[in-house]
């Protein structure tokens, strides 16, 4: 890894700063979903 890399703020790598990011998308989508399914 190079000096010139700037790390995440919250969390280690950028890896689990993308992780979280898509699951709570997906988390979301499905909340989303089942709030729709719940008043259809």
């Amino acid at each position: 890894m190079n000096e010139q890399e700037e790390k995440p703020p919250i969390l280690k790598t950028w890896t689990n700063v993308y992780t979280l990011v898509i699951g709570s998308l997906v988390l979301i989508i499905f909340l989303l979903y089942l709030f729709t399914q719940s008043y259809k």
